[in-house]
């Protein structure tokens, strides 16, 4: 999944609210046979007094694209599901541990684009 793409559409889109670029940002995220929708975290992540913060890879952020995400999924920033809260610069998982946040990483992600699919009917 080509984030830094998303990310410039976003940015479009929030500059034109353009109908077009929405829906093409939607079928970006929802239709991803051969590119899994997957936030790009680094490898290393910080672990403190119960929470796991995971960064994006190159120390990116992602402020657009999750100005979209919050409004496509009506939520605040940070998008928090189950127990993980995404941001624009970081993911915080409340977990003990890198496996187990690692793995409620994928269930939230794979939420958000339930609730994306589910509002669009993919």
């Amino acid at each position: 999944m080509d984030f830094d793409l998303l990310e410039k559409l976003s940015e479009n889109w929030n500059k034109s609210k353009d109908l077009e670029i929405e829906k093409k940002i939607i079928n970006l995220i929802c239709n991803n046979n051969n590119n899994r929708f997957a936030f790009p975290i680094a490898e290393n992540c910080l672990i403190s007094n119960g929470r796991v913060g995971f960064t994006y890879k190159g120390n990116r952020t992602y402020p657009n694209l999750f100005e979209f995400l919050a409004y496509i999924t009506s939520s605040e920033i940070p998008i928090e599901i189950k127990n993980c809260h995404f941001g624009p610069g970081e993911i915080v998982v409340i977990r003990d541990n890198k496996a187990d946040a690692l793995g409620d990483l994928i269930i939230s992600t794979n939420e958000i684009i339930r609730e994306i699919k589910k509002k669009f009917n993919y």
